[in-house]
């Protein structure tokens, strides 16, 4: 009997360790206001956006750097590899860690961008497309970076898929990528404000593993939600589990028309902090809106643990407002991780990685980092002040480091030493 117990314990553990590597995990990383997903397979990893807030508070930079050099620590057999580089449309918040991916430690084998070079973040992207260029500017075409730029028109109502836009091919469960939406060139009948705001012209990407699947939209707003929704009226190409809330929970970013289609089980928000009371960050722009967030707990059907969190009325404008559903923001939950069977069983994966303690007076950049919230910035900030005042004696004495404050000070202070 001892023995059958033995041999069925260590086959549901191989059960569990070949379980493991079959899934797909999704992570949506904390950029504060903006969007950066990085979508994990059993043989390879894409990034979708790479945008966010910089500000004296937070640096999304920074933030996705540390996020991905963890992330590839742990996954050293995909060296440093993005198969694809998704970027849905040319706004400061979606392509600012452009040049942090271009790093020459990374190495990107596709892009798929809407092909547009004007917009707050034009640079990112115009960057992304140069680089691609130049790739090929050598006799070796290993070192080529693909680059396809998507206009709807050439876009069916099954969708649009090849080889750059899909370049995954994994064992077993192999994903689907498409893209349903793009750049459009002629005015589709849309107000001349609504036609020449990028928004509207971002890529909407979905990916499907096995019975599992993503709906990213960008900041496609109104006018263009609507016609999305009559373009795939006959099929269920918009039906998904998880939906990256459209333009950061903007009150023009979703719709019940579109909700309908999706019925989502699972919500996720790039939005901000709120308490960040500074220009371009949620509390500036009132995200994520209420009125939506009412729509997402009508329409998700999943639940997660009541949160008290503040919604926006209106610029600057919060009241206090309580989730019941499966709704996860960044500017209230951090980094949100979660993963997927073939099979479309989604659950959360809850972080336990505590910071190891470090002594304030003596750490390095790199010690410092790894504190909660705080990214090279603030790390920095530490070093130079303790540098012109002196050591600190108390955790209280960081509140004079600029960019911190009372909040940060309660979330590190059991992870610092004197």
């Amino acid at each position: 009997m001892k023995k059958k117990i033995a041999h069925l314990y260590i086959l549901l553990l191989l059960v569990s360790i070949f379980s493991v590597k079959g899934q797909m995990r999704v992570h949506f990383i904390n950029v504060g206001q903006g969007c950066a997903t990085l979508v994990e397979f059993p043989c390879a990893a894409i990034l979708i956006d790479a945008g966010g807030e910089t500000n004296p508070l937070f640096h999304s930079s920074d933030s996705l750097k540390s996020f991905l050099n963890d992330f590839f620590d742990k996954r050293s057999d995909l060296n440093h590899t993005f198969q694809c580089v998704y970027l849905t449309h040319p706004h400061i918040d979606h392509t600012r860690g452009v040049s942090v991916i271009l790093d020459s430690v990374y190495t990107i084998k596709n892009a798929v961008t809407d092909g547009l070079e004007h917009g707050s973040g034009k640079s990112g992207q115009i960057k992304l497309h140069r680089d691609a260029q130049n790739s090929e500017a050598d006799t070796d075409p290993s070192n080529d970076i693909g680059l396809e730029a998507i206009t709807t028109s050439e876009i069916s109502s099954a969708g649009l898929t090849d080889a750059m836009i899909d370049p995954v091919t994994c064992s077993g469960t192999d994903p689907v990528i498409r893209i349903l939406w793009g750049t459009s060139t002629i005015n589709p009948g849309w107000a001349d404000s609504d036609f020449i705001d990028e928004n509207n012209h971002s890529l909407v990407i979905r990916i499907d593993y096995g019975a599992s699947s993503l709906l990213i939209t960008g900041d496609l707003e109104t006018v263009a939600i609507h016609d999305l929704v009559s373009k795939y009226s006959g099929t269920s190409l918009l039906d998904a589990d998880v939906y990256v809330v459209g333009h950061h929970g903007s009150k023009n970013g979703t719709t019940q028309e579109l909700l309908d289609k999706v019925t989502p089980e699972i919500a996720l928000i790039g939005s901000g902090d709120s308490t960040r009371k500074l220009a371009f960050t949620a509390w500036d722009y009132g995200h994520p809106n209420k009125g939506i967030l009412d729509m997402l707990q009508q329409s998700v059907s999943e639940t997660r643990p009541a949160i008290k969190v503040k919604a926006g009325l209106s610029k600057k404008k919060f009241v206090d407002y309580t989730i019941t559903k499966a709704i996860y923001a960044t500017g209230w939950d951090g980094t949100v991780d979660f993963e997927a069977d073939s099979l479309g069983h989604w659950h959360k994966i809850e972080s336990t990685v505590i910071p190891a303690t470090v002594n304030v007076n003596t750490a390095t950049l790199s010690d410092l980092e790894t504190l909660p919230g705080i990214g090279t910035v603030k790390a920095q900030a530490i070093i130079d002040f303790r540098t012109s005042h002196g050591n600190f004696t108390t955790a209280n004495d960081l509140d004079n480091v600029p960019g911190i404050g009372p909040a940060t000070i309660s979330l590190i202070k059991p992870y610092i030493t004197f």
